[in-house]
C-alpha cells in the first residue's frame, strides 16, 4: 500500500484477499426460482450501482450462487463436485507449477502477483484463446485492468487443469467469472 502526500510517499507492506457477498437486489429475491422479487427495475438498477465500476474491475472472480433446496442440503452422500482430497491435490500441483515458473523472479510466487510485464512473459495463450479474449475485450469494452486480470485467472485455471499454455477453455472460464452482472 502506498500513501502519497505533499511531503512524499510511504510504502507499507499490505496484501489481502477480499471475499464478499452481495444480494442481487434490495429484497434479495431477484432470480429466485420460488420467491418473487418485490423490487422495481429502478430499485434493482440503483442497488447494483452502489458498487462502482472501478471496484468491480478489481474483483477477479464474480460467481452467482443459486439457492439450494433444503432436500439437497439434508441428503447424505450426495456431492455435486470433486472431493476435497482430489481438489487439494490439484491446487498443490498448480502451486508447485507456479513456484517453478517464477524461479528467479523477485517476490513472485503465484499468478495473482504478476504485473503486466510478467503476464506478457509467463502467460502464453494459444491462438484460439487469444482470439476469444480479444473478442470479449472488444464486445464488453473491458478495461486494461480487466483484460490482464482475465489472463491471470485463465493462467491459474490452466495450471489447475495441467495445461502448459492457456487454452480457449481456460479463457472462456475466466471470462465467465468476470462477466457477472452482480
Amino acid at each position: 500500500m502506498s500513501i502519497s502526500r505533499a511531503a512524499g510517499r510511504v510504502d507499507f507492506p499490505a496484501e489481502f484477499m477480499l471475499v464478499a457477498a452481495v444480494n442481487p437486489c434490495p429484497c434479495g429475491w431477484l432470480g429466485h426460482p420460488k420467491r418473487e422479487c418485490r423490487c422495481s427495475p429502478f430499485q434493482v438498477i440503483k442497488y447494483k450501482r452502489k458498487i462502482s465500476g472501478p471496484i468491480l474491475d478489481r474483483i477477479d472472480l464474480q460467481v452467482r450462487v443459486e439457492a439450494v433446496e433444503i432436500e439437497k442440503l439434508t441428503r447424505e452422500g450426495v456431492s455435486g463436485g470433486e472431493d476435497s482430497k482430489t481438489l487439494r491435490g490439484r491446487v498443490v500441483s498448480a502451486r508447485k507449477i507456479q513456484l517453478k515458473r517464477f524461479t528467479g523472479e523477485k517476490q513472485l510466487w503465484c499468478n495473482a502477483r504478476m504485473n503486466n510485464r510478467q503476464i506478457k512473459k509467463f502467460c502464453q495463450l494459444k491462438p484460439e484463446a487469444m482470439r476469444i479474449l480479444k473478442l470479449a475485450a472488444e464486445k464488453f469494452d473491458m478495461s486494461a485492468r480487466s483484460y490482464f486480470r482475465v489472463i491471470k485467472v485463465a493462467r491459474t485455471i490452466s495450471d489447475l487443469s495441467g495445461h502448459t499454455d492457456i487454452e480457449m477453455v481456460d479463457v472462456a472460464e475466466a471470462l465467465q467469472y468476470r462477466m457477472s452482472d452482480i
